[in-house]
């Protein structure tokens, strides 16, 4: 019984936090953005079309930080 409401308390801790991405556009690519493919970024999640991208962006931040407040 312990177990399932440690389950149940984890997944609606999940659930809550949750928070949507800042963009809809790949600032990388200029692609369509990917809910599942997220990072942070001054606080806010910043949805990119791929893994590459994501990795180019955590890279270097600052060269496409301007393209995430334009969506």
């Amino acid at each position: 019984m312990k177990t399932m409401l440690a389950i149940l308390a984890l997944s609606l801790t999940s659930a809550i936090s949750y928070a949507a991405p800042v963009n809809t556009t790949c600032p990388v690519a200029g692609k369509p953005a990917k809910d599942s493919v997220t990072t942070k970024h001054e606080g806010k999640d910043v949805a990119f079309c791929c893994n590459g991208c994501k990795g180019k962006f955590e890279a270097d931040p600052a060269k496409y930080a301007d393209k995430v407040k334009k969506d």
